[in-house]
């Protein structure tokens, strides 16, 4: 063997040798969950009663490191300052200006609090005291997903019933200003409910559940989708046009899964009841414009975080609790809320 010949094989060993360290390198970084530190904890059930929590639905913190929480039972929002020391409570149970009846979405734009006031369908623009300024009616429900943009338009996920549209946009007088985004799957005029039995039996997503989206604005106007129910999200720029798509298959997806088909299992012998499949609870995003992914998992937290072009960055775990939602300050402070033991967590990103 000629001495040129076995420099190349030598060569060419090596650089396989670091291909293939460098693919175990990124399939270690995709499974392993790098911890974050916690801060502190507030909240809980043995707190006094106009602090407590009934069915915290969202979560928001504000400039100065005020926390905001939405309860969609007691229809009020309740602020915290930064220490968890309980402030006030906004809004009350009603119809008129100012009252709420299961609400679901809140957002802090400016100095003003944005809810979806979903039984009473509309948005509610409330002042920084909480006041009522403005209300417009827009077709929400409870548990659609959905984000405001810095101009305070509403992007509203379709779920395909009855659009052939990913995503329908309003602005701020309910005005339908645009709709985009290809729908996986067909759209549908109603809920077959023997249908989508059928199939979860077999294994298979119904197309009833495929485009269930939550969404999230970037600070560049982009809008950002992810399906709950499918192992993907796609980001589009303002004007509806697909930037790209990025797939997740994280290996808690499995677990999720398996949980899924055995909860529906149960439930053969209810004609009218399933139970959806939901990989994510929550969406937030940094001052970096990097995009966290919390996934529904019923005994600890975990989330995924993306850069803004989509390439995976890491998985991060937080603490053993049911977290339901999770908000990132702007002092880059991620706080989560569990759904079941009604703390919040405050963390610090690295």
């Amino acid at each position: 063997m000629s001495k040129v010949y076995t420099g190349f094989v030598v060569i060419l060993s090596i650089s396989l040798a670091l291909l293939a360290s460098h693919e175990t390198d990124r399939k270690k970084d995709e499974t392993s969950v790098h911890p974050l530190k916690l801060l502190k904890r507030f909240g809980g059930l043995d707190v006094p009663l106009e602090q407590s929590f009934d069915n915290p639905v969202d979560i928001t913190v504000c400039k100065e490191g005020n926390i905001y929480v939405l309860d969609s039972n007691d229809n009020d929002i309740k602020v915290f300052d930064d220490d968890g020391i309980f402030i006030k409570s906004l809004c009350r149970e009603g119809s008129g200006p100012g009252e709420l009846k299961r609400p679901w979405i809140l957002q802090l734009i400016g100095n003003r609090i944005y809810v979806v006031d979903a039984n009473n369908r509309r948005i509610q623009i409330l002042n920084g005291d909480g006041l009522y300024e403005n209300g417009y009616k827009v077709p929400v429900k409870f548990g659609q997903g959905m984000a405001f943009d810095a101009q305070g338009n509403l992007s509203l996920s379709t779920q395909g019933l009855r659009s052939r549209n990913l995503v329908s946009v309003y602005d701020c007088q309910g005005n339908l200003i645009k709709e985009f985004g290809e729908l996986e799957g067909k759209s549908f005029d109603f809920y077959d409910f023997t249908r989508i039995k059928d199939q979860i039996k077999k294994g298979n997503i119904p197309d009833m559940l495929k485009n269930d989206l939550l969404l999230i604005v970037d600070t560049k106007g982009c809008i950002i989708a992810v399906h709950t129910g499918l192992n993907k999200w796609k980001k589009y720029t303002p004007e509806g046009d697909l930037l790209f798509e990025s797939e997740i298959e994280p290996e808690e997806y499995h677990d999720i899964y398996s949980e899924f088909r055995e909860q529906n299992r149960k439930l053969e012998s209810s004609p009218n009841i399933f139970h959806p499949l939901r990989y994510v609870n929550d969406l937030a995003m940094d001052q970096d414009g990097n995009l966290y992914i919390l996934l529904n998992l019923s005994s600890r937290m975990v989330v995924l975080m993306f850069a803004d072009d989509g390439t995976f960055k890491g998985k991060l775990g937080g603490i053993e609790d049911n977290i339901y939602r999770i908000a990132i300050s702007p002092s880059n402070d991620l706080y989560a809320l569990s759904r079941d033991t009604h703390f919040i967590y405050k963390f610090k990103l690295n």
